[in-house]
């Protein structure tokens, strides 16, 4: 089909060749417009995924034959415009899952704006794998996903929810990844499959009752978002997200966010983050094997002048003196 790429023929070129030069060959009205890296990571018949961490050149998109799938893709940065058959328009935006369901046969228009930093990870997935192989129960299921699934629709639609907080942290650790070659391979599939399975999950519980453990000012799932923002501030010990960031990240908003963190650790959002930080830039300095300028980077700080005052406002004595007894 003169240009239009076929998803069938998509997955088979991809088997056969680098990720670059399934790009070049399926997508070449695309191929000189981004910088960066368009990953593509055949899972296994059934879920066919995508790792898009690229900055745009100029306005570009294409153009997608699609049949009886679903598309799954979670937006970390930017945004992405999507064009259906019936002049149906959607914009899947940043902390976001954007679910799409294609029967039998459909053309799409995606398109990306021009000078945009673009992070999301897409799936293509045969329904019945997702039905037999992860679990999702369809009658449970809100419409139009419910008619979808028991083969009653005739036209795509599109539907979304807000990211869980686990998918950050999947999002962070796949962008992220050092891994190369055979690894990286391995690697991107499970999280491929981890990144299903915590959607799945989502579906399948839609609404979480809103249950407070005896004496809380707060929901069992507001707890686990609090958890998982204190956990991003651990992992990211060198580039703490900014108080608004992470109260995105958790889907919560920043008032929350803050009272959460004052219920729970009897501290504010950046108090915590400063705390975590000083102890570990505590026990790496008490090793003796890395210098003060060395540990400020680790921990977040531009310069060794900034950490040392921060440091002695936090324990009572300078960096020097770390590895000291008593």
């Amino acid at each position: 089909m003169q240009g239009w790429t076929d998803q069938a023929e998509l997955i088979q070129t991809a088997a056969g060749l680098s990720s670059d030069d399934t790009l070049k060959a399926m997508f070449p009205q695309v191929s000189h417009l981004i910088d960066g890296q368009l990953e593509f990571v055949p899972v296994q018949t059934g879920l066919f995924c995508s790792v898009n961490d690229f900055r745009t050149r100029g306005p570009g998109g294409d153009r997608m034959v699609l049949r009886n799938c679903v598309a799954i893709q979670i937006v970390k940065t930017a945004s992405v415009h999507l064009n259906l058959p019936g002049h149906a328009r959607y914009r899947h935006s940043g902390a976001r899952i954007t679910l799409t369901t294609y029967p039998k046969e459909v053309r799409q228009v995606r398109g990306y704006d021009a000078g945009t930093h673009v992070q999301y990870i897409g799936a293509w997935a045969d329904p019945q794998l997702l039905i037999d192989g992860f679990g999702v129960q369809v009658d449970g299921l809100g419409e139009p996903l419910r008619s979808f699934f028991r083969g009653e629709a005739d036209a795509p639609a599109s539907v979304s929810m807000a990211l869980p907080s686990r998918l950050w942290a999947t999002l962070d650790d796949i962008f992220g990844s050092p891994h190369t070659g055979v690894l990286r391979k391995t690697y991107l599939q499970a999280k491929m499959i981890e990144m299903v399975c915590e959607v799945v999950s989502a579906l399948n519980r839609p609404t979480e009752p809103a249950l407070r453990p005896e004496g809380s000012l707060f929901t069992y799932r507001e707890l686990k978002q609090i958890e998982a923002a204190a956990a991003i501030y651990i992992k990211e010990l060198g580039a703490p997200p900014s108080v608004a960031e992470l109260a995105m990240r958790v889907g919560l908003n920043r008032n929350k966010l803050t009272s959460g963190f004052q219920d729970v650790f009897k501290c504010s959002p950046h108090k915590y983050s400063k705390d975590v930080r000083m102890d570990w830039a505590h026990r790496l300095l008490q090793g003796g094997a890395v210098g003060v300028a060395q540990v400020a980077e680790k921990v977040g700080y531009t310069s060794a002048s900034a950490f040392s005052r921060a440091y002695s406002e936090h324990f009572g004595f300078p960096p020097s003196r770390a590895d000291r007894p008593g």
